[in-house]
């Protein structure tokens, strides 16, 4: 037996066709998914250089090698403990920055005063800015560390002779308030101004993008 409903209902009214429910439009869906898949996949980082083979000393006073950093992507600056002007200002960047990205990033601090800067001192001032063991304290002779920073990083890093001091200066230690990125095979990814705070969030984002690259 046929239901009223089927008929038409009891004024034998033609049956009304089925209401259009809401929904995507089938041909706007269609070019969206044509857009994602025609869309080019972002550019990799490029690779500025490759660092150099290096053994240092960290605060801890355990060595420090090129070779310790491998399979990690890491963020590098130079500061020196003594430092009036930048280095505290990069450090408690540094020390942001640490908050913000994942655990299985590095950080390494590299002293341009290693006179100065033994592992006692360094891991004084580490304290101050409550350094975890993922946030590295390097120093070690000073041939081998500016070598490092003007030939690997290709970042300045001098002596001011006394004559040529100013009374204001920062100390007698000229060098790099960059930061470098590092990847997972020691090739230099990026460099960004550590007072600039749109380049510090560039450097977030890609350090992410180094963590999703395929280990080579």
């Amino acid at each position: 037996m046929l239901l009223l409903s089927e008929l038409g209902g009891a004024s034998g009214a033609p049956p009304r066709p089925p209401a259009r429910s809401a929904g995507v439009n089938p041909a706007a869906l269609a070019a969206l998914l044509l857009s994602l898949a025609c869309r080019a996949p972002e550019a990799p980082l490029p690779r500025l250089g490759t660092l150099p083979a290096f053994q240092l000393v960290e605060r801890s006073g355990r060595p420090l090698t090129s070779a310790s950093l491998r399979s990690k992507v890491w963020v590098a600056d130079f500061i020196f403990t003594t430092c009036g002007g930048a280095c505290p200002a990069m450090t408690a960047r540094m020390a942001r920055l640490r908050r913000e990205v994942p655990g299985d990033v590095a950080f390494v601090s590299f002293t341009v005063d290693p006179a100065t800067d033994t592992p006692e001192v360094l891991a004084r001032y580490a304290a101050n800015f409550k350094a975890d063991d993922r946030w590295l304290f390097v120093t070690g002779p000073q041939k081998d560390l500016y070598a490092l920073s003007t030939e690997g990083f290709k970042l300045a890093a001098l002596e001011v002779p006394p004559e040529q001091r100013r009374e204001g200066d920062d100390g007698p230690f000229l060098h790099s308030s960059k930061f470098v990125l590092v990847d997972r095979a020691g090739h230099i990814r990026g460099y960004y101004d550590s007072t600039d705070e749109d380049e510090m969030r560039g450097l977030v984002a890609d350090i992410t993008r180094l963590q999703a690259e395929p280990v080579s």
